[in-house]
């Protein structure tokens, strides 16, 4: 199989080349690569990706990871359509879990969804997701992510409320540890 890439094009569209009076200028990276190749891809396999993942079927975890690698947006649209369907609550918690792994900031909108859900493992996974964003991509800010932690705490079910206090503790040590290593700088 021989895969012929139009890279111009793919440049064109994800805006990385820039006009000048000297003819243009180009901007990559990591993340312009990542952006490449889910493009080349096509929002179909990687929506694909997604389904394979939460089927649990072997090779489940190099869908995730490339899903974690490359982010797309149609990757999360995904999860969030596999959450709204009640057929398989287990299903909704595994994409919910997998959104976690490949979301952005643009989920905090769906984040009161996914905390008025019937299912605990889908409001557990929702503050893996609001740990995710707050302290590994550091996308969000304390205040934003409050309110959903402030939710969680009183939720009906102990195994969410015991969730929230120990990712509220987590939190707690990790600006200990940025608090100390500041002072030993």
């Amino acid at each position: 199989m021989s895969l012929s890439v139009d890279w111009r094009a793919i440049a064109e569209k994800l805006g990385t080349i820039t006009r000048t009076e000297h003819g243009w200028s180009e901007r990559g990276g990591t993340h312009v690569a990542c952006d490449a190749i889910a493009e080349i891809l096509g929002d179909s396999v990687l929506r694909e990706a997604v389904d394979f993942y939460v089927s649990g079927e072997p090779g489940f975890e190099v869908a995730k990871s490339v899903l974690m690698l490359l982010k797309p947006s149609a990757s999360m649209e995904r999860c969030r359509e596999i959450f709204r369907d009640p057929a398989d609550p287990q299903q909704a918690a595994d994409a919910i879990e997998l959104l976690r792994m490949v979301a952005d900031r643009r989920v905090l909108a769906w984040l009161p969804e996914f905390l008025a859900s019937d299912n605990d493992a889908v409001r557990i996974w929702t503050l893996g997701i609001l740990d995710q964003l707050l302290v590994m991509q550091e996308a969000i800010t304390p205040e934003e992510a409050a309110p959903f932690f402030k939710q969680a705490l009183v939720d009906p079910s102990s195994n969410v409320r015991s969730a929230a206090s120990r990712f509220l503790e987590d939190l707690a040590e990790c600006e200990q540890v940025i608090a100390m290593r500041s002072l030993m700088q």
